[in-house]
Protein backbone atom coordinates (compact mmCIF):
# COMPACT_ATOMS: atom_id res chain seq x y z
CA UNK A 1 0.00 0.00 0.00
CA UNK A 2 2.82 2.27 0.94
CA UNK A 3 4.66 1.85 -2.50
CA UNK A 4 1.36 2.31 -4.87
CA UNK A 5 0.50 5.72 -2.63
CA UNK A 6 4.17 6.70 -3.48
CA UNK A 7 3.77 5.74 -7.03
CA UNK A 8 0.52 7.77 -7.29
CA UNK A 9 2.23 10.86 -5.53
CA UNK A 10 5.17 10.84 -8.20
CA UNK A 11 2.32 10.43 -11.13
CA UNK A 12 0.45 13.66 -9.53
CA UNK A 13 3.75 15.45 -9.24
CA UNK A 14 5.32 14.43 -12.67
CA UNK A 15 1.83 15.99 -14.29
CA UNK A 16 1.62 18.77 -12.62
CA UNK A 17 4.82 20.09 -13.65
CA UNK A 18 4.37 19.05 -17.25
CA UNK A 19 3.12 22.32 -19.80
CA UNK A 20 -0.64 23.31 -20.66
CA UNK A 21 -2.78 25.09 -22.00
CA UNK A 22 -1.99 29.00 -21.37
CA UNK A 23 -5.94 29.51 -21.98
CA UNK A 24 -6.39 27.19 -19.00
CA UNK A 25 -4.41 29.25 -17.08
CA UNK A 26 -6.47 32.96 -18.30
CA UNK A 27 -9.77 31.33 -17.25
CA UNK A 28 -8.40 29.97 -13.53
CA UNK A 29 -7.10 33.82 -12.96
CA UNK A 30 -10.23 35.22 -14.03
CA UNK A 31 -12.01 33.43 -11.53
CA UNK A 32 -9.84 34.81 -8.69
CA UNK A 33 -11.54 38.05 -9.18
CA UNK A 34 -14.90 37.45 -8.66
CA UNK A 35 -14.66 37.38 -4.34
CA UNK A 36 -13.89 40.85 -5.04
CA UNK A 37 -15.81 42.18 -6.99
CA UNK A 38 -18.66 40.16 -4.19
CA UNK A 39 -16.33 42.25 -2.03
CA UNK A 40 -17.03 45.23 -3.55
CA UNK A 41 -20.93 45.20 -4.31
CA UNK A 42 -19.59 44.77 -7.79
CA UNK A 43 -18.81 48.71 -7.74
CA UNK A 44 -15.42 50.20 -8.53
CA UNK A 45 -13.51 51.45 -5.44
CA UNK A 46 -12.66 55.43 -5.70
CA UNK A 47 -11.01 58.47 -3.41
CA UNK A 48 -11.34 61.93 -3.36
CA UNK A 49 -8.16 62.27 -6.50
CA UNK A 50 -10.51 59.97 -8.25
CA UNK A 51 -13.01 62.77 -9.18
CA UNK A 52 -9.95 64.84 -10.22
CA UNK A 53 -9.06 62.27 -13.23
CA UNK A 54 -12.53 61.64 -14.61
CA UNK A 55 -12.89 65.74 -14.77
CA UNK A 56 -9.03 66.14 -16.23
CA UNK A 57 -10.57 62.97 -18.62
CA UNK A 58 -13.27 65.60 -19.79
CA UNK A 59 -11.77 68.58 -19.85
CA UNK A 60 -8.30 67.30 -20.72
CA UNK A 61 -6.78 70.63 -19.13
CA UNK A 62 -3.31 69.54 -17.84
CA UNK A 63 -3.11 70.09 -13.87
CA UNK A 64 -0.59 71.18 -11.76
CA UNK A 65 -0.31 69.00 -9.02
CA UNK A 66 -0.46 65.37 -11.16
CA UNK A 67 0.25 64.32 -14.61
CA UNK A 68 -2.20 64.11 -16.77
CA UNK A 69 -1.78 60.80 -18.41
CA UNK A 70 -3.47 58.55 -16.92
CA UNK A 71 -6.87 61.08 -17.02
CA UNK A 72 -5.94 61.22 -21.31
CA UNK A 73 -6.16 56.87 -20.35
CA UNK A 74 -9.53 57.14 -19.12
CA UNK A 75 -10.65 59.77 -21.91
CA UNK A 76 -9.65 57.01 -24.99
CA UNK A 77 -10.70 54.21 -22.77
CA UNK A 78 -14.24 55.60 -22.50
CA UNK A 79 -14.58 57.09 -26.16
CA UNK A 80 -13.53 53.15 -27.81
CA UNK A 81 -15.64 52.05 -25.39
CA UNK A 82 -18.71 54.35 -26.76
CA UNK A 83 -18.81 52.86 -30.78
CA UNK A 84 -20.31 50.19 -28.33
CA UNK A 85 -22.42 51.44 -25.94
CA UNK A 86 -22.10 54.33 -22.89
CA UNK A 87 -19.06 53.57 -21.12
CA UNK A 88 -19.16 51.76 -17.48
CA UNK A 89 -16.03 52.21 -15.11
CA UNK A 90 -15.63 48.83 -14.25
CA UNK A 91 -14.98 48.11 -18.16
CA UNK A 92 -11.64 51.27 -18.25
CA UNK A 93 -10.93 49.57 -15.47
CA UNK A 94 -11.01 46.00 -16.70
CA UNK A 95 -8.84 47.12 -19.68
CA UNK A 96 -5.81 48.40 -17.25
CA UNK A 97 -6.44 45.41 -15.15
CA UNK A 98 -5.57 43.22 -18.20
CA UNK A 99 -2.88 45.00 -19.44
CA UNK A 100 -1.33 44.44 -15.79
CA UNK A 101 -2.18 40.81 -15.55
CA UNK A 102 -0.24 39.95 -18.91
CA UNK A 103 2.28 41.39 -18.27
CA UNK A 104 2.50 39.52 -14.64
CA UNK A 105 1.98 36.34 -16.42
CA UNK A 106 4.49 36.87 -18.91
CA UNK A 107 7.01 37.52 -16.07
CA UNK A 108 6.06 34.40 -14.04
CA UNK A 109 6.59 32.08 -16.80
CA UNK A 110 9.39 33.48 -18.51
CA UNK A 111 11.45 34.29 -15.53
CA UNK A 112 10.23 31.51 -12.97
CA UNK A 113 9.87 29.15 -16.29
CA UNK A 114 6.16 28.22 -14.45
CA UNK A 115 4.98 26.71 -18.19
CA UNK A 116 2.18 25.18 -16.13
CA UNK A 117 -0.83 26.19 -15.58
CA UNK A 118 -1.16 24.95 -12.14
CA UNK A 119 2.28 27.27 -10.91
CA UNK A 120 1.23 30.25 -13.02
CA UNK A 121 -2.61 29.96 -11.20
CA UNK A 122 -0.62 29.80 -7.67
CA UNK A 123 1.48 32.20 -8.11
CA UNK A 124 -0.93 34.62 -9.22
CA UNK A 125 -3.50 33.57 -7.12
CA UNK A 126 -0.85 33.76 -3.46
CA UNK A 127 -0.32 37.43 -5.09
CA UNK A 128 -3.40 37.84 -5.14
CA UNK A 129 -4.24 36.84 -1.36
CA UNK A 130 -0.82 38.25 0.26
CA UNK A 131 -0.86 41.56 -1.27
CA UNK A 132 -3.56 44.15 -2.40
CA UNK A 133 -2.90 44.01 -5.43
CA UNK A 134 -6.80 43.34 -6.23
CA UNK A 135 -8.04 45.88 -4.63
CA UNK A 136 -5.93 48.08 -6.81
CA UNK A 137 -7.23 46.49 -10.40
CA UNK A 138 -10.60 47.89 -9.24
CA UNK A 139 -10.12 51.41 -8.36
CA UNK A 140 -9.95 54.16 -10.41
CA UNK A 141 -6.23 55.68 -9.48
CA UNK A 142 -2.95 55.20 -11.22
CA UNK A 143 -1.61 53.12 -8.62
CA UNK A 144 -1.60 50.24 -10.18
CA UNK A 145 0.81 50.75 -12.71
CA UNK A 146 3.85 51.51 -10.54
CA UNK A 147 4.03 47.83 -9.63
CA UNK A 148 3.75 46.86 -13.59
CA UNK A 149 6.52 49.05 -14.31
CA UNK A 150 8.88 46.83 -12.75
CA UNK A 151 8.24 43.72 -14.22
CA UNK A 152 7.86 45.40 -17.44
CA UNK A 153 11.03 46.48 -16.91
CA UNK A 154 12.87 43.19 -16.05
CA UNK A 155 11.14 41.69 -19.67
CA UNK A 156 12.60 44.74 -21.24
CA UNK A 157 16.10 43.84 -20.04
CA UNK A 158 15.77 40.47 -21.19
CA UNK A 159 13.93 40.88 -24.70
CA UNK A 160 16.11 39.77 -27.46
CA UNK A 161 12.97 40.31 -30.12
CA UNK A 162 13.57 44.02 -31.73
CA UNK A 163 9.52 44.26 -31.77
CA UNK A 164 8.88 42.72 -28.46
CA UNK A 165 11.69 45.03 -27.13
CA UNK A 166 10.03 48.33 -28.36
CA UNK A 167 6.57 46.73 -26.95
CA UNK A 168 7.70 46.36 -23.75
CA UNK A 169 9.40 50.12 -23.95
CA UNK A 170 6.08 51.49 -24.98
CA UNK A 171 4.26 49.24 -21.84
CA UNK A 172 6.67 50.70 -19.71
CA UNK A 173 6.58 54.90 -20.72
CA UNK A 174 3.02 54.29 -20.46
CA UNK A 175 3.23 52.80 -16.63
CA UNK A 176 5.48 55.87 -15.86
CA UNK A 177 4.00 58.79 -17.13
CA UNK A 178 0.71 57.83 -15.18
CA UNK A 179 1.72 59.11 -11.98
CA UNK A 180 4.96 61.60 -11.38
CA UNK A 181 6.48 59.78 -8.55
CA UNK A 182 6.22 56.97 -11.03
CA UNK A 183 9.09 58.25 -13.06
CA UNK A 184 11.03 59.82 -10.42
CA UNK A 185 11.12 56.19 -8.83
CA UNK A 186 12.22 55.23 -12.10
CA UNK A 187 14.67 57.73 -12.79
CA UNK A 188 16.63 56.54 -9.54
CA UNK A 189 16.22 52.69 -9.78
CA UNK A 190 17.35 52.46 -13.67
CA UNK A 191 20.03 54.49 -13.28
CA UNK A 192 21.57 52.66 -10.06
CA UNK A 193 20.82 49.79 -12.17
CA UNK A 194 22.68 50.76 -15.13
CA UNK A 195 25.82 51.42 -12.79
CA UNK A 196 25.32 47.58 -11.28
CA UNK A 197 24.95 46.00 -14.19
CA UNK A 198 27.62 44.27 -14.46
CA UNK A 199 26.73 42.65 -11.36
CA UNK A 200 23.50 41.17 -12.85
CA UNK A 201 24.49 38.53 -14.66
CA UNK A 202 21.77 35.82 -14.02
CA UNK A 203 19.23 36.68 -15.93
CA UNK A 204 20.64 36.30 -19.86
CA UNK A 205 19.65 40.20 -19.90
CA UNK A 206 21.45 42.21 -22.86
CA UNK A 207 24.02 44.73 -21.52
CA UNK A 208 22.94 47.49 -24.19
CA UNK A 209 18.96 47.23 -22.32
CA UNK A 210 20.31 48.80 -19.32
CA UNK A 211 21.12 52.16 -20.57
CA UNK A 212 18.31 51.87 -23.18
CA UNK A 213 16.24 51.27 -19.98
CA UNK A 214 17.32 54.48 -18.28
CA UNK A 215 17.04 56.44 -21.40
CA UNK A 216 13.36 54.99 -21.22
CA UNK A 217 12.93 56.62 -17.38
CA UNK A 218 14.29 60.24 -19.02
CA UNK A 219 11.66 60.07 -22.21
CA UNK A 220 9.22 59.09 -19.19
CA UNK A 221 10.37 62.44 -17.48
CA UNK A 222 10.07 64.34 -20.75
CA UNK A 223 6.56 63.12 -21.78
CA UNK A 224 5.48 64.50 -18.24
CA UNK A 225 7.67 67.94 -18.54
CA UNK A 226 6.32 68.38 -22.18
CA UNK A 227 2.77 68.45 -21.23
CA UNK A 228 3.62 71.18 -18.65
CA UNK A 229 5.35 73.09 -21.14
CA UNK A 230 2.53 73.18 -23.50
CA UNK A 231 0.17 74.31 -21.16
CA UNK A 232 1.78 76.49 -18.29
CA UNK A 233 4.90 77.45 -20.43
CA UNK A 234 6.72 75.58 -17.17
CA UNK A 235 9.65 73.41 -17.37
CA UNK A 236 8.84 71.34 -14.78
CA UNK A 237 7.60 68.20 -13.52
CA UNK A 238 4.72 69.41 -11.48
CA UNK A 239 3.69 73.53 -11.62
CA UNK A 240 2.71 72.94 -7.97
CA UNK A 241 5.34 70.45 -7.34
CA UNK A 242 7.17 73.79 -4.47
CA UNK A 243 3.98 73.61 -2.92
CA UNK A 244 3.92 69.90 -1.98
CA UNK A 245 7.67 70.08 -1.32
CA UNK A 246 7.02 72.82 1.18
CA UNK A 247 4.23 70.63 2.67
CA UNK A 248 7.10 67.63 3.06
CA UNK A 249 9.59 70.30 4.41
CA UNK A 250 6.52 71.46 7.01
CA UNK A 251 6.15 68.03 8.27
CA UNK A 252 9.38 66.92 8.78
CA UNK A 253 9.89 70.08 10.41
CA UNK A 254 12.28 71.48 8.35
CA UNK A 255 10.42 74.22 7.54
CA UNK A 256 10.50 75.36 10.88
CA UNK A 257 14.08 75.03 11.14
CA UNK A 258 14.48 77.15 8.32
CA UNK A 259 11.62 80.09 9.59
CA UNK A 260 13.60 79.87 13.23
CA UNK A 261 17.19 80.60 11.73
CA UNK A 262 16.30 83.18 9.10
CA UNK A 263 12.76 85.18 10.19
CA UNK A 264 14.50 87.36 12.13
CA UNK A 265 16.73 88.77 9.32
CA UNK A 266 13.87 88.35 6.61
CA UNK A 267 10.51 87.88 7.25
CA UNK A 268 7.87 86.70 5.04
CA UNK A 269 4.44 85.65 5.27
CA UNK A 270 5.18 82.22 6.93
CA UNK A 271 7.09 83.25 9.87
CA UNK A 272 3.89 84.24 11.27
CA UNK A 273 2.96 80.50 11.01
CA UNK A 274 6.29 79.46 12.48
CA UNK A 275 4.73 77.83 15.51
CA UNK A 276 1.92 76.18 14.57
CA UNK A 277 2.41 74.87 11.43
CA UNK A 278 0.35 71.71 10.36
CA UNK A 279 1.40 68.21 11.24
CA UNK A 280 0.90 66.80 8.03
CA UNK A 281 1.83 67.36 4.47
CA UNK A 282 -1.36 67.33 3.11
CA UNK A 283 -2.71 69.46 6.07
CA UNK A 284 -0.47 72.64 4.76
CA UNK A 285 -1.45 71.77 1.62
CA UNK A 286 -5.58 72.05 1.75
CA UNK A 287 -5.71 74.08 5.02
CA UNK A 288 -8.32 76.61 3.64
CA UNK A 289 -7.27 79.29 6.38
CA UNK A 290 -3.60 78.51 7.00
CA UNK A 291 -0.16 79.14 6.27
CA UNK A 292 -0.22 78.43 2.49
CA UNK A 293 -3.31 79.84 2.04
CA UNK A 294 -1.68 83.33 3.40
CA UNK A 295 1.79 82.83 2.03
CA UNK A 296 0.40 83.00 -1.64
CA UNK A 297 -1.86 79.97 -2.37
CA UNK A 298 -1.89 78.19 -5.35
CA UNK A 299 -1.14 81.63 -8.12
CA UNK A 300 1.51 83.22 -5.91
CA UNK A 301 2.98 81.26 -3.61
CA UNK A 302 5.72 80.07 -6.39
CA UNK A 303 8.56 82.88 -5.97
CA UNK A 304 9.05 82.69 -1.78
CA UNK A 305 8.90 78.55 -1.89
CA UNK A 306 11.17 78.44 -4.28
CA UNK A 307 13.84 80.34 -2.65
CA UNK A 308 13.16 78.57 0.85
CA UNK A 309 13.47 75.12 -1.23
CA UNK A 310 16.48 76.49 -2.25
CA UNK A 311 17.60 77.83 1.03
CA UNK A 312 17.27 73.95 2.39
CA UNK A 313 19.31 72.56 -0.03
CA UNK A 314 22.50 75.35 -0.11
CA UNK A 315 22.53 75.65 3.80
CA UNK A 316 24.58 73.36 5.21
CA UNK A 317 22.88 72.74 8.37
CA UNK A 318 19.41 72.47 7.03
CA UNK A 319 20.82 69.93 4.10
CA UNK A 320 21.74 67.76 7.20
CA UNK A 321 18.24 68.08 8.29
CA UNK A 322 16.77 67.63 4.47
CA UNK A 323 18.90 64.39 4.54
CA UNK A 324 18.12 62.93 7.72
CA UNK A 325 14.22 63.44 7.35
CA UNK A 326 14.41 62.02 3.64
CA UNK A 327 15.91 58.98 5.62
CA UNK A 328 13.38 58.81 8.64
CA UNK A 329 10.39 59.04 6.41
CA UNK A 330 11.85 56.91 3.28
CA UNK A 331 11.90 54.38 6.45
CA UNK A 332 8.37 55.08 7.65
CA UNK A 333 7.45 54.54 4.40
CA UNK A 334 9.41 51.21 3.61
CA UNK A 335 7.29 49.25 6.04
CA UNK A 336 3.84 50.60 5.23
CA UNK A 337 1.14 48.04 3.11
CA UNK A 338 -2.51 47.91 2.78
CA UNK A 339 -5.56 48.95 1.17
CA UNK A 340 -8.60 51.57 1.39
CA UNK A 341 -6.83 54.26 1.97
CA UNK A 342 -8.79 57.32 0.96
CA UNK A 343 -11.66 55.13 0.05
CA UNK A 344 -14.20 56.56 2.64
CA UNK A 345 -17.98 57.38 1.96
CA UNK A 346 -18.37 59.48 -1.51
CA UNK A 347 -19.37 63.16 -1.24
CA UNK A 348 -22.47 63.03 -3.20
CA UNK A 349 -22.03 66.68 -3.79
CA UNK A 350 -18.54 66.47 -4.90
CA UNK A 351 -17.02 66.74 -8.05
CA UNK A 352 -16.52 62.68 -8.42
CA UNK A 353 -20.18 62.01 -8.00
CA UNK A 354 -21.09 65.04 -10.36
CA UNK A 355 -18.79 63.30 -13.03
CA UNK A 356 -20.60 59.86 -12.71
CA UNK A 357 -23.99 61.19 -12.71
CA UNK A 358 -23.61 63.08 -15.87
CA UNK A 359 -21.14 60.67 -17.83
CA UNK A 360 -21.21 57.08 -15.99
CA UNK A 361 -24.80 57.19 -14.96
CA UNK A 362 -24.54 53.39 -14.46
CA UNK A 363 -21.37 53.80 -11.82
CA UNK A 364 -23.42 56.21 -10.13
CA UNK A 365 -26.43 54.01 -9.66
CA UNK A 366 -24.34 50.84 -8.54
CA UNK A 367 -22.20 53.61 -6.29
CA UNK A 368 -25.51 54.60 -4.29
CA UNK A 369 -27.27 51.77 -3.92
CA UNK A 370 -24.67 48.73 -3.47
CA UNK A 371 -21.51 50.23 -3.66
CA UNK A 372 -19.89 48.84 -0.31
CA UNK A 373 -17.36 51.43 -0.38
CA UNK A 374 -20.29 53.43 0.47
CA UNK A 375 -22.09 51.69 2.99
CA UNK A 376 -18.97 51.22 4.54
CA UNK A 377 -19.27 48.14 4.92
CA UNK A 378 -16.01 47.13 3.66
CA UNK A 379 -13.70 45.97 6.83
CA UNK A 380 -10.03 47.30 4.94
CA UNK A 381 -8.87 47.33 8.62
CA UNK A 382 -8.99 43.24 8.88
CA UNK A 383 -7.51 42.94 5.38
CA UNK A 384 -4.62 45.50 6.28
CA UNK A 385 -3.89 43.35 9.15
CA UNK A 386 -3.55 39.96 7.05
CA UNK A 387 -1.85 41.92 4.42
CA UNK A 388 0.85 43.09 6.87
CA UNK A 389 1.51 39.63 8.56
CA UNK A 390 2.17 37.87 5.37
CA UNK A 391 4.36 40.36 3.43
CA UNK A 392 6.65 40.06 6.33
CA UNK A 393 6.19 36.21 6.09
CA UNK A 394 6.83 35.75 2.65
CA UNK A 395 9.51 38.07 2.93
CA UNK A 396 11.34 36.62 5.35
CA UNK A 397 10.78 32.99 4.13
CA UNK A 398 12.30 34.37 0.62
CA UNK A 399 15.22 35.32 2.69
CA UNK A 400 15.56 31.80 4.36
CA UNK A 401 15.13 30.45 1.40
CA UNK A 402 18.19 32.44 -0.41
CA UNK A 403 20.68 32.05 2.28
CA UNK A 404 19.94 28.61 2.57
CA UNK A 405 19.88 27.42 -0.95
CA UNK A 406 22.63 30.35 -2.06
CA UNK A 407 21.10 30.02 -5.73
CA UNK A 408 22.25 33.34 -7.91
CA UNK A 409 19.47 34.23 -9.29
CA UNK A 410 16.78 34.24 -6.60
CA UNK A 411 19.01 36.60 -4.51
CA UNK A 412 19.46 39.62 -7.46
CA UNK A 413 16.30 39.29 -8.23
CA UNK A 414 15.32 39.78 -4.66
CA UNK A 415 17.51 42.77 -4.36
CA UNK A 416 16.24 44.38 -7.27
CA UNK A 417 12.51 44.28 -6.02
CA UNK A 418 14.15 45.68 -2.70
CA UNK A 419 15.70 48.26 -4.34
CA UNK A 420 12.57 49.11 -6.54
CA UNK A 421 10.76 49.29 -3.16
CA UNK A 422 13.04 51.67 -1.25
CA UNK A 423 13.46 53.82 -4.40
CA UNK A 424 9.66 54.09 -4.59
CA UNK A 425 9.42 54.75 -0.89
CA UNK A 426 11.80 57.39 -1.23
CA UNK A 427 10.14 59.02 -3.94
CA UNK A 428 7.14 59.20 -2.39
CA UNK A 429 7.74 59.19 1.45
CA UNK A 430 10.82 61.69 1.60
CA UNK A 431 9.12 63.90 -1.76
CA UNK A 432 5.69 63.64 -1.19
CA UNK A 433 3.65 62.12 2.16
CA UNK A 434 4.68 59.27 4.07
CA UNK A 435 0.95 57.54 2.87
CA UNK A 436 -0.18 53.94 2.93
CA UNK A 437 -1.67 54.19 -0.31
CA UNK A 438 1.83 55.22 -2.05
CA UNK A 439 4.10 52.47 -0.44
CA UNK A 440 1.72 49.71 -0.96
CA UNK A 441 1.88 50.20 -4.92
CA UNK A 442 5.86 50.06 -4.71
CA UNK A 443 6.14 47.24 -1.28
CA UNK A 444 3.64 44.58 -3.13
CA UNK A 445 6.12 44.45 -5.79
CA UNK A 446 9.10 43.13 -3.12
CA UNK A 447 6.12 40.36 -1.79
CA UNK A 448 5.32 39.31 -4.88
CA UNK A 449 8.92 38.44 -5.52
CA UNK A 450 9.71 36.84 -2.47
CA UNK A 451 6.41 34.64 -3.67
CA UNK A 452 7.80 33.63 -6.36
CA UNK A 453 11.14 32.47 -5.19
CA UNK A 454 9.57 30.37 -2.41
CA UNK A 455 7.71 29.02 -5.07
CA UNK A 456 10.24 28.63 -7.27
CA UNK A 457 12.27 26.84 -4.45
CA UNK A 458 9.59 24.25 -4.47
CA UNK A 459 9.18 23.79 -8.51
CA UNK A 460 13.50 23.07 -8.45
CA UNK A 461 12.57 20.21 -5.31
CA UNK A 462 9.71 18.69 -7.31
CA UNK A 463 11.45 18.21 -10.44
CA UNK A 464 14.40 16.76 -8.50
CA UNK A 465 12.02 14.94 -6.81
CA UNK A 466 10.82 14.06 -10.12
CA UNK A 467 13.92 12.69 -11.49
CA UNK A 468 14.99 11.26 -9.17
CA UNK A 469 12.02 8.44 -8.78
CA UNK A 470 11.26 8.64 -12.99
CA UNK A 471 11.66 4.67 -12.95
CA UNK A 472 8.46 4.25 -11.21
CA UNK A 473 6.44 6.46 -12.89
Amino acid sequence: MKKFIHNIFNKFIFKVLQPNENFITHILVALILIPLLILTGGSALYTPDSGAYLLNARELNVPGDRSIFYSVFVHYASKFLEFFHQPHIVEILFIQSLIAYLIIYSFIEKFFLNKNRWYVFLGFLLFCVATPLPWLFIQLMPDLFTSIAFFTALLFLRSKDKTETILFALVLVFCLVMHTSNVLLFFVFSGGIFILRKKITVFEFIEQRFLQLFLVSVLAIFCVVATNVYAHKKFTLGTASHIFLMGRLSENGVLKKYLDKYCGAESNALCAYKEKLPEHGWDFVWESDGAFTHSGGWNHSDTLYKKIIAKTITDPELLSANIVAAIKATANQFVLTGAGDGMGKVDTTGTLATELKQYYPHDYRRLITVSKQQKEEIDFAAFNRAYVFLQWFFVLMAIVVIIKQQNQFHRVMFLLALFYAICNAFATGALVNVLVRLNTKGIIVLVAISIFIVMDTVRIALEKRVKKNKHTL
